[in-house]
């Protein structure tokens, strides 16, 4: 995401956290597969992988790939 390259965590945040409380956007696989490679790439280990832990529905291999890569 654009938001990860630039590292900015706390936009990054923001705009995940105002889809579905602002504007009523559910958040899918690829939009918390966005939010652990932010959290990953900025070295927010634990944060991504609580999230993981707690999204609503199965990780899918996106979303491991996003944790995984930030692993190098």
């Amino acid at each position: 995401s654009a938001c990860s390259h630039a590292g900015l965590v706390h936009e990054g945040h923001y705009y995940f956290n105002s889809m579905n409380q602002a504007y009523g956007i559910v958040p899918v696989a690829e939009h918390y597969a966005c939010m652990v490679n932010l959290l990953s790439r900025a070295g927010h280990l634990e944060e991504a992988e609580s999230i993981v832990n707690t999204m609503p529905f199965q990780p899918t291999a996106t979303v491991w790939g996003a944790l995984l890569g930030a692993c190098r």
